[in-house]
Order: C-alpha cells, then structure tokens, then sequence
C-alpha cells in the first residue's frame, strides 16, 4: 500500500489549461442552454404594464408614506414641490442656523421647526393610511 509521490505525479492532471479548460466549457455549455431556452420558451410575466396609469392597490414603503398622503392633499406640482423645498432647507440649515451653541436649550427655532416637520410627517401619513 506503500505510494510514490512520482507515482502520484504521473497519474496526475495539472489544473490550468486542463482543468481550467472543461469548467470553462461546461460553464458556457448551461449557458448556452439557458439562452436556447429562453429564446424558444419565453416566460410571460402578464399583461404590459401602463407607464401613465398607476395601479391603485400600490402604496410605497412606511417611510415614504407621508409623501403619498401630500399627494392625496395637494395639487401635483405643489407635492413635488414641497419635499424639494424640505430638502434643501435641511442642506441650507448649516448656514441658516449661525448659534455657536449645540445645546438645544439655546436653540428653540430649531428644535421646534424639526418638531412641526415630524408632526407633519405623522399626520399625512395617517391621512395616506385612513384616507
């Protein structure tokens, strides 16, 4: 039971080009059998869809749920407008607010305006749940 390593050595097949070479050949082989399937058997997955009409059992996730209550409430362009507003008052808001204190305490417009943005943001998105 004694084996050489010349032994092994002889019965051996390098990896590259040899072994490199079938994988290859098998890989592009299922590949080739997934493209021949798929042109003759294409899969359906219904009917087109509409770009300009928007399916009414579609809501957007939580956290986008107070944008789609803005656009129950408000005219198109005014429900666009306003989160475009909101967010270039949050990158302004650094030269806006010049305090040199970071206490909040000391800062009462901003803590209130963040307040009223937050309190929005939950009312519309009850109005988008329940409306």
């Amino acid at each position: 039971m004694d084996i050489n390593k010349k032994e092994l050595d002889k019965d051996a097949v390098p990896f590259f080009p040899n072994h490199l070479t079938t994988e290859v050949s098998v890989a592009l082989g299922i590949l080739g059998v997934v493209f021949f399937l798929a042109g003759v058997i294409p899969k359906d997955l219904g009917p087109p869809a509409n770009p300009v009409m928007t399916p009414s059992h579609i809501e957007p996730d939580w956290y986008f749920m107070w944008l789609f209550g803005l656009l129950k409430i408000v005219p198109q362009l005014l429900g666009l407008l306003i989160p475009a507003l909101l967010v270039i008052g949050i990158i302004l808001l650094p030269w806006l607010d010049r305090s040199t204190s970071r206490r909040p305490e000391e800062r009462p417009w901003v803590i209130i305006g963040t307040e009223i943005v937050l309190i929005l943001m939950v009312v519309l998105t009850y109005i988008a749940l329940h409306f």
